[in-house]
This record gives structure tokens, sequence and C-alpha cells, in this order.
């Protein structure tokens, strides 16, 4: 890339946000950050509720090798910036016939305590340990491209047919194991017969060692990027949302905020989603018609009910993932809301990992129990998400004592108001999503780029910070 010295104005002081901001630094370029909240760090905060810290968003660090080419590539050394401690208690599994499949590290697999053929598994890493490399090494850190596609993974391309749980089905005999490992996709919003088999990458971070937190907590990443973003010139303005880009001439000229009136910069990165982009923060008439388009087909992904709680007692909890599953092909009945006690919950235990995050002696979990996909975020009132919540915690009840201590429960319109997703979509675009569904850096509109989860490679920590890395790069090049 060559340098550049223009004014640059980001919306949205998220991971993807930061990085794009490193990133321009870096060319020369003088950038703002135009951040709505009254902290940076998006999806990817934390915050402490009576001594107990709670994840705003993001839980983990997947594949921490994209991480760590993200870093590299912004000139930050990770490691000493940025610590990670690895997951060793992996996921615990129950499934109705009373077995629990268990998964510590590497391949150390249990089912009702008992160690298991670990040939089978040993065959699926094979196979499918490329595909993550693939994607992990090379796709994630380019712009889409059929082409580079095509040219870096024909190799693997066959193996992407069919869905997570046929290929499941296709290598493993074990209708226990076979279960326990679709759950690992149920994050997705679609059981595993439904989601396409590239997700099958997540099984194989799992058996791979590849789920990590950051010391001190998630919220140390946007902290570690932000000290980063400052100490190299960049202004980081909190608490200012911006009402509208400003085109003029057919290109972006700057922001209008909130109260603050408006700010001229020479280009304009977006990184909130690209429907957030077209719907609330152009003029109806500047925007392009390939993004209006996307918008309309925009796959969203599921909303979610978040709840939270911090325990005054530590609980028997043996992995950090806890679930309750039905078998393989019944997984939809999980992401089915409940008439009554839920009996199927997925959860976290982040204190199985990471103790510390809790008051002395306690423990956090953290669920969130299927809802109705259909009731639009502004109909979520606070008696409606306290009604779910209490169903979800009184079956948690019967399965672990519960000395709750702190209590956070936020909705799909907390998730819209308060974080700004879309319509309350936790993901933006649904992670089953053809990447063809996501948003080009280049918007078609002059000095105007988009960044973020809805544009490629993704959502998650990593991925969203490789998103605005490559949306820098891309305007940089214009």
């Amino acid at each position: 890339m060559g340098e550049v010295t223009n004014s640059v104005g980001i919306i949205g002081g998220g991971v993807a946000g930061l990085a794009a901001g490193i990133a321009l630094l870096r060319q020369g370029a003088a950038v703002t950050i135009h951040e709505a909240n009254a902290r940076a760090g998006g999806c990817c905060t934390t915050t402490d509720v009576d001594g107990y810290t709670f994840n705003d968003g993001a839980m983990y660090v997947a594949v921490p090798e994209m991480l760590d080419h993200g870093f590299a590539r912004l000139g930050l050394d990770r490691e000493a910036l940025l610590p990670l401690r690895r997951i060793d208690a992996m996921q615990a599994t129950r499934l109705p016939d009373g077995t629990c499949v268990s998964f510590a590290t590497g391949l150390d697999v249990r089912v009702d305590g008992r160690a298991v053929d670990i040939a089978p598994l040993r065959a699926l890493l094979a196979r499918w340990e490329p595909v993550l490399r693939l994607v992990a090494d090379e796709l994630a850190t380019h712009p889409f491209s059929l082409v580079h596609l095509l040219r870096k993974g024909w190799r693997e391309l066959p193996k992407l047919r069919g869905t997570v749980a046929s290929q499941l089905e296709k290598m493993l005999d074990d209708p226990a194991l076979r279960s326990a490992l679709g759950g690992v996709v149920l994050y997705t919003g679609l059981p595993a017969a439904k989601t396409p088999a590239m997700q099958l990458i997540g099984v194989i971070a799992l058996l791979s060692d590849r789920f990590w937190l950051p010391e001190g907590g998630m919220g140390r990443i946007p902290e570690a990027l932000a000290e980063a973003f400052v100490h190299l010139g960049g202004e980081l303005r909190t608490a200012e949302p911006v009402e509208r880009i400003v085109v003029e001439g057919g290109r972006a000229r700057g922001v209008d905020v909130a109260g603050q009136g408006r700010f001229a910069h020479d280009a304009v990165l977006s990184a909130v989603s690209g429907m957030a982009t077209a719907t609330w923060l152009l003029a109806p008439d500047d925007v392009p018609s390939g993004m209006r388009r996307r918008t309309v087909r925009a796959p969203l992904s599921q909303k979610a009910l978040s709840v939270q709680l911090g325990l005054s007692n530590a609980i028997d909890a043996s992995s950090h993932f806890m679930s309750r599953l039905p078998w393989l092909r019944e997984q939809g009945q999980a992401l089915q809301p409940a008439n009554g006690l839920p009996p199927w919950l997925s959860y976290s235990v982040p204190t199985v990992t990471m103790p510390e995050l809790a008051r002395a002696g306690g423990s956090i979990i953290e669920l969130y129990p299927p809802i109705d996909q259909r009731l639009p975020a502004a109909q979520w009132d606070e008696a409606r998400a306290n009604a779910i919540a209490d169903a979800a915690i009184e079956t948690l009840s019967q399965w672990h004592p519960l000395d709750v201590a702190a209590r956070r429960v936020r909705s799909p319109r907390d998730f819209q108001g308060g974080m700004h997703l879309y319509e309350g979509a936790i993901y933006g675009l649904s992670p089953g999503a053809d990447p063809r569904a996501q948003f080009p850096h280049e918007t078609g509109i002059a000095g105007l780029c988009q960044a973020g989860q809805t544009t490629w490679p993704g959502f998650g920590v990593a991925t969203s910070l490789m998103s605005g890395i490559l949306a820098a790069e891309a305007l940089v090049g214009r």
C-alpha cells in the first residue's frame, strides 16, 4: 500500500473499527473513531456487575492463530499485549439416555468417564484440519475472491458438500460422539442437520485445542487495540453516535454526530453492519443499488436472550461449556422456545477456566435460552425477557445449586438499542450464509468503505479484526 495523509473517520470502535484505525495510522492517515457507546470495544467488551465480569458479546477466542495474523499485520506483538489462556476442560454434554460425553484437551474424550476409541476422531481431524488451516492462514487473511479460493483450496472444496450432521454421520459410528460434536454448531442458530459442512471447522477447533481466553477476560482485546490506536496518534471519541454519513457529489465527505455537528473527513469507514450502514447511516438516495439489494436479501443471524448469573458458590461444572441436548438429528428441538421449563440448555461456565472473573469462591454462568425468532426486537419488554430467564434459571437449579449474587438479562431489544445490532441479530448475517451474501469492503460510494461482521471474513473476534484490516487496505488502495 502506498502512504496516505488524508483524514479518515471511522464509525464504530469495536474490534473491526479499532483494527482499521491502526492500519490506517500505520499508513500515515489522520484517523478519528466515532463510537456511540461510552467506551470502545463493541461486542467484545466485558462489564463488571457486583464483582463478576460478564461478557457483553464475544465469549472466547477461536483459532488464535487468526488473531496472531491480524496483530502481526497491524505491527503489534500479540503475545506481549494480549496473553491468552487455553480452555483445557472444553465441553461436557449430557444426552437423553443419561450418557455424558466430555472433551478435555486434545483427543482426551470420555463417555461416562471411560476413554473412547479415538481412531475415528483422528481420521476426522486428518480430513478437516487442512480446511481449518486454509481458512485461518489463507482465505481469512485476503479479500474474498473465487479465484483465490480455487487457487488455494481446490483440493478441499469437495469436502464441503452436505451438512455438519451428514459429515459426522459419515465419519463417526458412535451416536453419542456425533450428538455431542453436533451440539458445537448450535451457536449458529441452526441444528447440525441444517448447518453447512463448512462450519465443521468449529468442531475441528475444539478437537485441536483452539479455544482460548485472554488473560483478564474478553474485554482485554479491544482494550489492547484501543491503547495501541491512541498511542499511534489516533483520536478515539466515545459517546458520539453518528447520525448520518455525509455524501456530496457522490463521495463521502464526513459524518454528522449527535450533539456535536459535522466532522469533515476525506474518507469514511463504517465498522457497523452493512445493513445498519444502508438503513440508518446513509440517506435513502445515497444508498448504492448493490448495497440496497444486499440489505433487503440479508439472511440475518438469530436474535438472542442472554442470561448471566454471578454465583456466590462454586458449582460442580466439569467443563467450560456445558449442555443437555437431544440426539443429533433431533437437535433442532434445542433451538425451539419451550412452554414452561426448557428441557435442553447449553451454557458456559467461564470460571472453570478463569476463576478470577468471579468473586472469591464464586462462579459465573452465561446462557442463551431458545426464544421465538419471529418476535421483533422492539417487542421484547423486561417482563417477557425475565419470564424466559426465570424458567431457564429454574431448569439450571435442578442441575446445580445456585446461590445467585448478581444477575443480568439482556433481550434482543437491548442488543439492538444498546449494542446497535441490526434488528438484534447477534452475528449480523447468519453464520450459515453463503460468503457472497456479505457486503463488499468497497461500497460503491467513493471514499466510503465497509468493515465488520457482515463483511469478509465474517463473524467472530479474529475475523472482525481482519475485516477492519482488509477494509482499511481497500480504502488506501483507492
